[in-house]
């Protein structure tokens, strides 16, 4: 029975299509401009109208394919990749034909070298290519196989016996072989790659969640442990005192399953926040001298007032309790003395944000810097998820970070995590600024 392929594999393939053809900018801009300048050259050496009237030819086939492959929205998938790869084989053959013919006619060593190297050229752009789509390797096999025999064809009636024709038709044989061996082998070298990065993908989603769910049932494990413990004591006891004690530590054992529960929401995005205009400015200074009161004697609070006026669409009280949870984190990181710096800045872009903010810029960048030893690179790219933590595993773990990160994009901006000038861990909160009909 034959397998249908299904509509959604034919729009992959036709992004893949548009990957190879214009995938790399520079290299796209550098081919045409070639191209351009050697129609100008053939059509100042070449009497006629020939060479304008190749390059229009083949201008009019490349925009019928960058039409089939950038405006892809539309139409059925199917007919539009069948399309797509019949116009690139016709371009293919209407660029080997002007080649062909400098060779055939043989104007001037000049014109015929200059057919060689278009020949070579088109060699070389279909073997480096760093997408391989399958249509396109069966295409670009065809097209090279049409090449061979078209120069087997110029070169026999310059031959004067079987041997050498059979000398040619042997070479360009064995180098069209080798072509197509290097084609099905990066094909297959890209899709072996492909199928690697899906398999470390899903072995990272495995990982994570099996990290997700462990720590969040450790977490509740430990709140109920306190709970159902500090009840069963609570029916043996007699004495009032004591009994109020372990009702005391069920209800704070409640309160952190409770607290729990809140960083789950907060780091998978769906706390409930209001959100209002926040001046920054003056929020900083506030943020400073609540950390003071948090953290311990031996850590320094530093606040550097922004050079503009900044102000920030966000939920004020998350705000604090996130800036809260990095300082305490800071005081961990410095073993209790260290430096915490605060500051604020205007960017116009999120750079290299991952996922990128749902609002548009320009974005309050708000900067939290320790001095502590910092984290290697393995560990700074896991610091944000669920329950990872650089601790020893017999030490706590928690949501922290996660639950920044969710607060983060929630609020339409996102969260980065950097190496320290000093060494340290540097936060960068990437907030959505104030518009005028926010206010």
């Amino acid at each position: 029975m034959a397998r249908t392929l299904p509509h959604d594999s034919f729009a992959t393939r036709l992004a893949a299509i548009r990957r190879a053809e214009y995938g790399a900018f520079g290299e796209t801009v550098v081919r045409y401009g070639i191209m351009l300048v050697a129609i100008a050259v053939l059509a100042l050496n070449m009497e006629g109208h020939h060479a304008l009237a190749w390059g229009v030819l083949y201008a009019l086939l490349e925009s019928g394919l960058a039409v089939l492959l950038v405006r892809s929205g539309t139409g059925h998938a199917q007919l539009r990749y069948m399309a797509a790869l019949t116009v690139y084989g016709f371009s293919g053959l209407c660029f080997m034909s002007m080649p062909l013919y400098l060779l055939a006619a043989d104007f001037s060593p000049s014109l015929s070298f200059t057919g060689a190297v278009g020949l070579v050229g088109l060699a070389l752009y279909t073997l480096q290519r760093p997408y391989r789509e399958l249509g396109l390797v069966v295409v670009d096999c065809c097209m090279i196989a049409v090449l061979a025999l078209a120069l087997v064809l110029i070169l026999i009636p310059r031959l004067q016996s079987g041997l050498e024709i059979f000398t040619v038709g042997f070479m360009a044989l064995a180098v069209l072989g080798y072509y197509i061996g290097s084609q099905i082998s990066g094909w297959k070298l890209q899709t072996e790659l492909r199928a690697a990065r899906q398999r470390t993908a899903a072995a990272e989603k495995a990982r994570t969640l099996s990290q997700f769910v462990g720590g969040v049932a450790h977490e509740f494990n430990n709140d109920l442990t306190v709970i159902l413990g500090n009840l069963d004591l609570f029916e043996t006891l007699e004495n009032p005192d004591d009994r109020a004690a372990a009702i005391r530590e069920s209800r704070t054992a409640a309160a952190r399953a409770a607290q729990t529960v809140r960083h789950l929401l907060a780091t998978s995005g769906r706390t409930r926040l209001m959100p209002s205009d926040l001046p920054l400015n003056s929020a900083l200074f506030d943020l400073g001298e609540a950390l003071t009161d948090v953290l311990k004697s031996d850590m320094t609070v530093e606040v550097v007032p922004p050079a503009d006026s900044l102000v920030v669409r966000v939920d004020s009280y998350a705000l604090r309790a996130s800036v809260m949870q990095l300082g305490l984190n800071a005081q961990e990181a410095t073993s209790g003395s260290g430096q915490f710096r605060i500051r604020a800045e205007r960017r116009a872009t999120a750079g290299d944000l991952d996922p990128p903010p749902d609002t548009s810029p320009p974005y309050v960048a708000l900067i939290l810097e320790d001095d502590g030893p910092g984290v290697s690179d393995e560990a700074l790219a896991l610091l944000a998820e669920p329950f990872y933590s650089t601790k020893p595993p017999n030490e706590g773990r928690g949501l922290g970070l996660s639950a920044v990160a969710g607060f983060t994009r929630q609020s339409g901006g996102g969260l980065k995590l950097e190496h320290g000038a000093g060494g340290g861990l540097r936060v960068v909160l990437f907030l959505a600024e104030a518009r005028d009909n926010d206010i």
